[in-house]
């Protein structure tokens, strides 16, 4: 019988709810860009939903998890889901959906609340400090900072708490997809990049409106969404010094028409 604990095991990923959240194949460790969790009826049982990734991904955790032992070999040649897989496939998928679309309603109304009770940001703040950075448009409950994450209508979806040595992390079942950090109004110029630190100090150095998509792979869908709704706006995207945001941030530039800051290798 199928064990979300082995499962996890067996790709350095970990159990939360009803599934198994673990890196996509060809992504950092830290990586839980994959949720697999039990259906019967679906193809060995299992579906596996990668969201930054795609079907060869998806069979690429099967075979970890063939290689492991815990799903039989594969013999033969992939073949065609008969209509009972797929209906299978279509349940499992509508259940995740609803239960995500929960977690993120409930996430919410936590974020929107931890923000009426905190304080605005000290600027003295350890990581402030140490980033060089001011305390614009964040907020402060005990010794960790509070980051509103926000849609474009300005509604509060989530929030990032960074606590003194820099330790990150969003509200569990959070929506992190198409939405962002801010400071600044934009006119005619704009800067996005992926982590708040980052457009802060850009914002601090040149006094331009910022957006931090808060991670690699939400630049290219945040910047999308800037474009769509302002066609004429200049907008710079500002890459991390990583191979993912790298890759990401030339998505980003490319699909959107926008100017490209690299950061400067000391050598």
């Amino acid at each position: 019988m199928l064990d979300l604990r082995a499962i996890a095991h067996a790709l350095g990923g970990q159990v939360s709810g009803r599934e198994v959240l673990c890196p996509t194949p060809g992504h950092s460790s830290r990586n839980r860009g994959t949720a697999i969790r039990l259906a019967p009826g679906a193809p060995d049982g299992l579906l596996v939903a990668t969201f930054n990734g795609g079907q060869a991904e998806a069979l690429a955790v099967k075979d970890a998890l063939r290689a492991a032992g815990i799903l039989p070999a594969f013999v033969g040649t992939r073949r065609e889901l008969t209509a009972a897989e797929k209906l299978a496939i279509k349940r499992a998928l509508a259940e995740r959906e609803q239960e995500r679309l929960q977690a993120q309603a409930s996430a919410a109304q936590i974020a929107r609340k931890w923000l009426t009770q905190a304080i605005p940001a000290d600027a003295g703040h350890l990581y402030l400090f140490r980033k060089r950075i001011a305390p614009e448009r964040l907020w402060q409950a005990g010794d960790r900072l509070l980051v509103p994450v926000t849609d474009q209508t300005g509604t509060v979806w989530n929030i990032q708490t960074i606590a003194p040595d820099g330790d990150k992390r969003f509200l569990k079942g959070g929506r992190t997809k198409g939405v962002f950090w801010f400071a600044g109004k934009a006119n005619d110029r704009l800067v996005i990049g992926e982590g708040m630190a980052t457009v802060a100090a850009i914002r601090r150095a040149t006094g331009l409106p910022v957006i931090a998509a808060l991670s690699a792979h939400n630049l290219p869908t945040v910047a999308a969404l800037v474009r769509a709704k302002c066609p004429d706006l200049h907008i710079t995207i500002a890459a991390d010094d990583d191979a993912a945001g790298m890759k990401a941030a030339r998505e980003a530039a490319e699909t959107t028409g926008a100017s490209l800051a690299l950061p400067e290798i000391v050598q």
